[in-house]
C-alpha cells in the first residue's frame, strides 16, 4: 500500500511539473508575435534551436507554421482579432457586474436569503473579467507599439 502511495504521489508531482511547464511554455509563445514579423521572428528562432538539436520532427512543424504565417496571417486581420477579444471581454465585465448587482439587489430586498459568500464569488468573477479585458487592452496597446517600431 505505501508503495502504492508513493507512486501515486510522484505521479501527481511529475503531473504538476508537467502543467506548470506546459502553462508557461504557452504563456512565452503567446507574448510572443503580436504582429505577422515578430510572429515570423519567434518561429525563425525556434527553427534554429530545432535545428541545432537536431529535431526534424520539431524542424517539419515549425516550417510549416512558418509557411502558414506567411501565407495566411495579415496585421490588419490580427488587431481586428484583438479588438474582437476587447469587445468580448468588455460584454463579459458588463455581464458579470449585472449578476452581481442583480443578486445585491435580491439580497437586499429579502435579508433572510443573504448570502455573503456568493455575493465575495461573484465579485471575485468581475475582477476577473474586469483583468482579463485589461490584459487584452494592453495585448492591443503592444500590438500597436511593435507595429509603429517597424
Amino acid at each position: 500500500m505505501k508503495k502504492v502511495i508513493k507512486l501515486v504521489s510522484k505521479l501527481s508531482m511529475l503531473t504538476l511539473v508537467t502543467t506548470c511547464s506546459m502553462n508557461s511554455f504557452a504563456q512565452n509563445h503567446q507574448s510572443e508575435g503580436l504582429t505577422c514579423e515578430s510572429k515570423k521572428q519567434a518561429i525563425q528562432a525556434e527553427i534554429e534551436q530545432a535545428k541545432s538539436h537536431n529535431n526534424s520532427h520539431k524542424i517539419n512543424g515549425l516550417e510549416k507554421a512558418f509557411d502558414e504565417v506567411n501565407t495566411h496571417c495579415s496585421n490588419a486581420d490580427l488587431e481586428s482579432k484583438y479588438k474582437q477579444d476587447i469587445a468580448e471581454k468588455t460584454d463579459k465585465v458588463v455581464e458579470r457586474k449585472n449578476e452581481l448587482a442583480q443578486k445585491t439587489e435580491k439580497y437586499a430586498k429579502d435579508s433572510k436569503k443573504f448570502d455573503q459568500e456568493k455575493i465575495d464569488k461573484l465579485k471575485a468573477k468581475v475582477q476577473k473579467a474586469e483583468q482579463e479585458l485589461a490584459d487584452a487592452k494592453q495585448k492591443l496597446a503592444d500590438y500597436y507599439q511593435q507595429v509603429t517600431i517597424k
